[in-house]
């Protein structure tokens, strides 16, 4: 129970969610139910405090999502007491203002002018609040399509054909046929690297023409794997991704033979795929395919 309050808190703090809406609807129509003209100065003291109070909260949690500066801490403070201050010092004026309204209503025939006020007041900031949330949805969905762009295809480098199609040479099952009718086809779309995009990067994507016959089994690793040892004798496999019927990848990952406390010593070391230079060359690798009982050497 105690974790779950600091998280409504912090729910009621932003200026876009249901909780901030319900809090701040609330508290404007409770203050405008209230008739200033009727209060005693003490009473009055408090409802001007009261609105100068969801002032300065309206103020606070919009100003939250807000860019530098005015989302910087202390721009936000002092906005917000210059906000609570305004609203003070206006009071007098609305004040006026609201009672001069709700004579009008009350010549118009409205019975209950202060029910009709509240509900008004809750019916716009509602509005604003649906306003702002769809106005924000709409800029995220910009910016995230702006910032997102499709990786460029290229020719299928010749090192990565030699290799997937001797990969795919080995068998004729689990949709070989189709597949590599699907490489004489392709496009590729390069991986950046840990060395920036001149760097080699451990694996590639494949772009496949929609009208050519799909591989089944649709979505696997291709069983036929290339097996070798490019960092001090340990074991590297270089496999092929088949997704919807189509060459999806060809990825290079530590071998599957590596022990826990190999695969531990190498993560604390920092090593790993990413020291690769390239591709292997095929007079290096062994060819395994998977069996229920792991990989077993082909040739």
């Amino acid at each position: 129970m105690a974790a779950r309050i600091p998280n409504a808190l912090r729910s009621v703090a932003d200026s876009r969610s249901v909780p901030n809406l319900v809090v701040t609807a609330a508290a404007t129509a409770a203050l405008t139910l209230v008739d200033p003209a009727t209060l005693r100065p003490g009473a009055r003291f408090a409802y001007r405090a009261a609105n100068a109070a969801l002032a300065g909260f309206t103020t606070w949690t919009s100003l939250r999502r807000a860019d530098w500066p005015l989302g910087a801490l202390p721009m936000r403070a002092g906005v917000t007491a210059g906000a609570v201050g305004a609203t003070f010092g206006v009071a007098e004026v609305g004040e006026a203002l609201d009672a001069r309204l709700q004579s009008a209503l009350l010549r118009g025939g409205v019975t209950r002018p202060r029910v009709l006020l509240a509900a008004a007041g809750v019916g716009l900031l509602a509005l604003g609040w649906w306003g702002d949330r769809h106005l924000a949805a709409s800029d995220d969905t910009t910016a995230e399509a702006e910032e997102f762009t499709e990786p460029e295809s290229v020719e299928v480098p010749e090192p990565v054909r030699g290799l997937v199609s001797a990969l795919l040479g080995r068998t004729e099952h689990f949709g070989a046929p189709e597949l590599r009718a699907q490489l004489d086809a392709a496009r590729a779309n390069l991986f950046e690297g840990p060395d920036g995009p001149d760097g080699f990067a451990a694996g590639i994507g494949f772009e496949v023409p929609e009208d050519l016959p799909l591989a089944v089994p649709a979505d696997a690793n291709f069983p036929v794997v290339a097996r070798y040892r490019p960092l001090d004798g340990r074991t590297f496999e270089v496999y092929l991704t088949v997704m919807a019927g189509r060459l999806s990848s060809l990825a290079i990952s530590e071998g599957r033979d590596w022990t826990d406390a190999e695969q531990q010593e190498w993560f604390e070391a920092g090593r790993g795929a990413h020291e690769l230079a390239g591709w292997p060359s095929l007079d290096e690798i062994e060819w395994c395919i998977e069996t229920s009982t792991g990989l077993r050497p082909l040739d």
